[in-house]
């Protein structure tokens, strides 16, 4: 029996990790995930480690930074460069040497573009002290599981939001401004009248979305990121601190806060702004 629990409202691509993103109206899902998401990084060149803005000292100033490609990719053909804005100033990765001078001064620290490949790749976590987080107070190097396969996301190809849950949780934090760019989804589902933390409940079921099928997984975790200032939103500790009092999930032993789920691709396809979300 299939449920249509909502539609695709909108579908975020990140070019760079960690950097603003792009919103589309309609993409191709792969194995992947969005295709050309997170397919490039910064590394700092020092540590060896990727840039992330879950590092404390780097969060609002990576979070700064915004890419878009040049022209819209096309599966199967090389990628177009990406621009990037920095302040005032525009580059792009057609211009490396220029990229990486212009990254590495807003940074403060010598940073290079790298893509994905056959090595581990490892990126610096920084987890805020608030009562109740497990790690709260950690420094930790992380894995990114993925960047093998070609991307550089954290855990899983797709992160899914819902407005019910961003509703359900602006209501507890009156406030905070809960914005969706705060959380970087990938798909964000309009789920009309649904309140609360809904998509926990698909967790573990299959679903159809435009011409791909999903498996919908784990609840996702949330990090220092979600706290940070970007673009015209401020800074708040709140956004983390509710989460932790209302919305702890089980995620690797651990009872983590969490705000929307990972999804895979089980079968690619192409989707679009108002396509059903229907749950096998």
């Amino acid at each position: 029996m299939s449920d249509s629990v909502g539609q695709l409202q909108a579908i975020w691509r990140f070019p760079i990790k960690s950097f603003q993103g792009e919103r589309l109206e309609r993409a191709e899902l792969s194995a992947s995930g969005i295709h050309a998401d997170r397919v490039l990084a910064l590394r700092n060149r020092e540590t060896g480690k990727i840039v992330s803005a879950k590092h404390a000292k780097l969060s609002e100033r990576v979070l700064s930074f915004e890419a878009r490609y040049a022209t819209e990719p096309r599966l199967g053909e090389p990628l177009p460069p990406i621009r990037v804005r920095i302040g005032d100033r525009e580059v792009g990765t057609d211009d490396l040497a220029a990229f990486s001078e212009v990254c590495s001064a807003a940074l403060d620290h010598p940073v290079e573009l790298v893509a994905p490949g056959s090595d581990p790749e490892v990126y610096e976590s920084d987890w805020p002290e608030i009562e109740g987080l497990p790690l709260a107070g950690a420094n930790l190097d992380l894995p990114l599981p993925l960047a093998e396969a070609g991307s550089f996301a954290d855990l899983e190809p797709l992160h899914v939001l819902t407005t019910a849950s961003l509703a359900h949780l602006a209501s507890l934090a009156p406030e905070s401004e809960i914005d969706v760019s705060r959380f970087r989804p990938s798909l964000l589902i309009d789920t009309g009248e649904a309140s609360g933390f809904v998509e926990h409940d698909w967790t573990g079921r299959k679903a159809t979305l435009g011409g791909a099928t999903l498996e919908l997984g784990a609840a996702a975790p949330r990090c220092l990121m979600t706290t940070r200032a970007q673009g015209a939103l401020p800074r708040d500790p709140a956004v983390l601190k509710t989460l932790v009092q209302n919305n702890r999930r089980e995620f690797m032993g651990m009872q983590m806060p969490c705000l929307g789920i990972y999804a895979k691709v089980i079968e690619p396809g192409p989707v679009a702004a108002g396509d059903p979300l229907v749950l096998a």
